[in-house]
């Protein structure tokens, strides 16, 4: 990590189901480095989400 100020940025992680061709979607938070691209995903709930970052999570 670099120090620098880390932002909160939604992302979909697509993983793929072994022995087929398909694939599983899931919208998650993560905590992101603009600066040295370091990142973790966030742990529990954030409180005060903007409705639309709400509803894209839940989908």
């Amino acid at each position: 990590m670099c120090a620098e100020s880390m932002r909160l940025e939604p992302v979909e992680q697509i993983s793929r189901i072994a022995g087929t061709t398909q694939t599983s979607m899931r919208h998650a938070l993560e905590w992101r480095c603009p600066d040295c691209d370091y990142f973790e995903e966030v742990e529990g709930q954030i409180e005060n989400l903007s409705p639309e970052l709400q509803a894209w999570i839940d989908k």
